[in-house]
């Protein structure tokens, strides 16, 4: 079975993210092999600080292995850096993401 890559740029607290991080835990819940993909705002989500219910979400997926990516470059653009990101989210580069999203067996989906 392959994995789905939730590609998420909406910002937390959003009624877009709140929707897309609603279909990554009801996947998550059947077994589905899933990774998040944090773009544009979302990447605010991954912080370690983060107290809105969208970063808590991830914290819960992150504990119960599913991994979560963060772009690197729109992490910087909003003035962070990786060692601001809760454990386990990893930063990772345009071309890292590429790679991901078009990895064999994975199916993309954009949650905007």
């Amino acid at each position: 079975m392959g994995r789905t890559l939730l590609a998420i740029t909406s910002p937390p607290g959003s009624p877009e993210a709140l929707r897309a991080l609603a279909v990554a835990c009801s996947l998550d819940d059947y077994s589905r092999t899933i990774a998040l993909a944090l773009l544009q705002d979302a990447v605010l989500a991954a912080l370690k600080d983060g107290r809105t219910p969208v970063a808590q979400v991830v914290s819960r997926l992150l504990a119960q292995g599913v991994a979560v990516y963060v772009a690197q470059q729109d992490l910087a653009l909003r003035g962070f850096s990786s060692h601001a990101l809760t454990p386990g989210a990893t930063a990772v580069d345009d071309r890292r993401l590429m790679d991901l999203m078009l990895a064999d067996g994975t199916k993309t989906l954009g949650c905007f």
